[in-house]
């Protein structure tokens, strides 16, 4: 850097200019994510206040939250988990649930406060009565992320530092909730104030009695909430599937293929034309080309000698505060918009500084054919390119090849062999011959001396002339000129360039590009359909390859570790209520909290990512958080003498703040990722907006169709788990 300064310096009119630099972008994202946890944790702090009213509580909480975080980063240090994307994803999503624990704590015991308990001993009742709950719904949370420890390739390498990083945030939260919030609970609550909320109290009202015709008509909220959840099933089989969203950068790429026969003047002279087009774009800093000569493969293989003009690459810089997805892809549209009249082969655009992220985003199609024989799997792949109708095999016309049957017993009526006629084919076919080699300015300069006459082709080759010598009746030579044609019949065909095998056995690969709108998933799925249906000769296989089959085993994978998750947190809340009814009241909201989810991405209309399927995998060890600690409390007041329906309506309006608050701290958390345009949270969105909107329906689960479900299958009276603690 000090260098180019330098010479910038003793040249005058000479500057230097960083035409990509993918550490800009990763700077974007990450001061993007930083953001939006600062953001975060601001808005839970309000959301405490709002709900507490009172600084003291709020200000216990809140420390949960920068305890939490450096707790994480500490552990991240030593179990060798950098600081990316990625990890600081898993730190955004956690702010809003590392209160989750210290929130459920810290109103348990500002409601023994404010019941006229000492803060002392509040602090150690409101504490010890919520522990068993807390503990249960952290460990569920975990356990979620534990089958990740399964995934392997990309997913394990995309989602793992996430994994971890919420689980260490989230075991920190549980630390400070059950020993720093008591702790300092008891001693700023020594003094408190009494702090009414008639506004909440209407609420609290308000839904005691919609609890309460929801517990008389229980077939009403659970047929809307079936209902619902087979809508948004039905819609997931439509909904498109892909690795990760489309990422923007501040960095955009152009690039320009031209024909093969273009000359040397009309093709820099089409390149001049591009480099106009793009410096006119508003938005638009610095644009450097570069020719097929100067790219950094051909440096690095030595080719850079060869004249290579028919393919030019144009890197974009962008103005300074051009930060939005919105803006990155006008920026976009309008390039390939004006792009449009240039008259060339192909120009494509894209995010230059993303590397091998931009393969994950979307992608064509890609179908392997499997089998020995090249001309059969030519033949083959060319009837996959007929179902797909604007796909390549990557085997041009430029590859024909011609296939010479010589028929071996009227060349030998002529006296001729197969090595001769191949000679004299070879001899046609060689039109350049070194005639001297001359010495100019002390370097050897050879001339060749190249016969343009008789040229032969694909059509002419049959015609060529063969001279040969035979014995005539008299036993003397007579010379006799036959056509090729007359020994010979063609058979066309093409060659490949260069074989590709896998495990030993020779393929080809049949490639298609998809529309900008179109979903590479649901394509590969009705092309699928295709490949089943045709019958490859025997020996040859025809498969889909390519992101259609990364995204599918991404999907198996998270799908693998969904269904592991769940048995493990059923598991757990088995373990938690030592019953196998109480956990299946709670774990029933599961599938039914996807919908949730769905919706949320709907809204939106983005596909089902791999972060998006993250946030389904969040959202189930979170859903059933407030469902432990609202079926915990219901057996308590029952285990204390009340009834069931009076003990589930005191339980929804006790519980409705601590259930409100946690989720309302976790969703203005995410909410930030959910709205916000800039592009460096373009990967982290898919995740955010599941979560959000999951955790907004999953708290009308908890608040409704838990006590409904618990009202339909718990007949018994519970038995007392905890027979230490009396009092409770």
């Amino acid at each position: 850097q000090n260098s180019f300064k330098d010479l910038e310096k003793k040249y005058k009119g000479l500057s230097f200019t960083t035409i990509m630099n993918q550490g800009d972008y990763i700077n974007i994202i990450i001061k993007s994510v930083l953001s939006s946890i600062l953001l975060g944790a601001v808005l839970a702090i309000i959301v405490l206040a709002l709900f507490l009213k009172d600084i003291r509580p709020t200000i216990v909480v809140a420390f949960s939250i920068p305890f939490s975080v450096l707790f994480a980063i500490i552990i991240m240090y030593f179990t060798g988990i950098n600081i990316n994307v990625m990890s600081l994803a898993g730190l955004c999503l956690g702010i809003g649930m590392l209160v989750d624990n210290s929130i459920v704590v810290m109103e348990n015991i500002y409601r023994f406060r404010n019941e006229g308990m000492s803060a002392s001993k509040a602090a150690v009742r409101g504490t010890a009565q919520v522990a068993g709950p807390i503990l249960a719904s952290t460990i569920t949370t975990i356990c979620v992320f534990l089958p990740m420890v399964y995934t392997s390739g990309m997913v394990s390498q995309l989602l793992m530092p996430f994994a971890f990083t919420i689980s260490y945030a989230l075991i920190a939260s549980l630390l400070v909730a059950l020993t720093v919030v008591p702790t300092m609970g008891s001693v700023l609550l020594r003094k408190t104030k009494d702090v009414k909320q008639p506004w909440f109290d209407k609420i609290k009202d308000v839904y005691g009695k919609v609890l309460e015709l929801a517990l008389r008509f229980k077939i009403v909220p659970l047929a809307i909430s079936i209902v619902l959840l087979v809508l948004c099933v039905m819609q997931s089989m439509r909904t498109g599937i892909v690795m990760m969203d489309d990422m923007d950068s501040n960095q955009i790429a152009v690039s320009m293929t031209l024909d093969d026969n273009v000359k040397k003047e009309n093709a820099y002279k089409t390149a001049d034309e591009v480099m106009g087009i793009l410096t006119g774009v508003d938005g638009i800093k610095k644009v450097s080309a570069l020719d097929g000569n100067a790219s950094v493969t051909s440096s690095m293989l030595g080719t850079g000698t060869t004249d290579n003009y028919t393919s030019f690459s144009f890197n974009i810089i962008t103005e300074d505060n051009i930060k939005t997805t919105k803006e990155f892809r006008k920026i976009r549209k309008e390039i390939e918009s004006k792009t449009k009249r240039v008259k060339c082969k192909e120009i494509t655009v894209s995010s230059s500084a993303m590397g091998d992220m931009s393969s994950l985003s979307g992608g064509g199609l890609s179908v392997n054919v499997y089998g020995e024989d090249q001309q059969k799997l030519i033949k083959i792949s060319e009837d996959v390119i007929s179902e797909v109708k604007t796909a390549s095999n990557g085997i041009e016309s430029a590859d024909k090849m011609l296939h010479l049957k010589i028929d071996r017993n009227k060349a030998a009526e002529h006296g001729l062999t197969i090595a001769q006629i191949y000679q004299e084919i070879l001899k046609h076919t060689t039109t350049e011959k070194n005639a001297i080699t001359l010495n100019m300015d002390e370097k050897d300069v050879e001339v060749n001396l190249i016969n343009e006459t008789d040229k032969l082709t694909y059509e002419n080759i049959l015609d060529m002339k063969i001279e040969t010598t035979e014995k005539n009746s008299d036993g003397e030579d007579e010379k006799h000129t036959y056509k090729l044609s007359d020994f010979a019949s063609e058979d066309d065909g093409y060659s490949m360039d260069n074989i590709t095998r896998e495990n030993q056995k020779p393929y080809l690969t049949v490639t298609a590009e998809i529309d900008e709108n179109a979903n590479a998933t649901l394509l590969s799925r009705k092309l699928q359909d295709k490949i089943d249906k045709y019958k490859a000769p025997g020996g040859y296989e025809v498969e889909l390859s390519g992101d259609a089959t990364q995204t599918t085993d991404m999907l198996k994978q998270m799908g693998k570790a969904l269904a592991l998750g769940f048995m493990l947190i059923y598991l757990v809340m088995v373990a938690q209520f030592q019953s196998l009814l109480s956990p299946f009241i709670v774990i029933f909201t599961v599938p039914l909290a996807f919908t949730g989810g769905m919706i949320g991405l709907g809204f939106f209309g983005m596909s089902i990512s791999a972060m998006a399927l993250m946030g389904f995998m969040i959202l189930m060890g979170t859903v059933v958080n407030n469902g432990i600690v609202f079926v915990d409390y219901v057996n308590q007041l029952r285990i204390g003498g009340m009834s069931k329906r009076e003990a589930l309506i005191e339980t929804g309006k006790t519980r409705m703040r601590p259930i409100l608050m946690t989720a309302l701290t976790t969703i203005l958390s995410m909410s930030v990722m959910v709205f916000s345009q800039d592009a460096g949270n373009a990967m982290q969105k898919g995740m955010a907006v599941v979560v959000a909107f999951g955790l907004l329906y999953a708290t009308l689960m908890t608040l409704f169709i838990v006590p409904v479900m618990y009202d339909i299958l718990y007949r018994k009276q519970p038995k007392v788990i905890d027979v230490e603690d009396s009092d409770l």
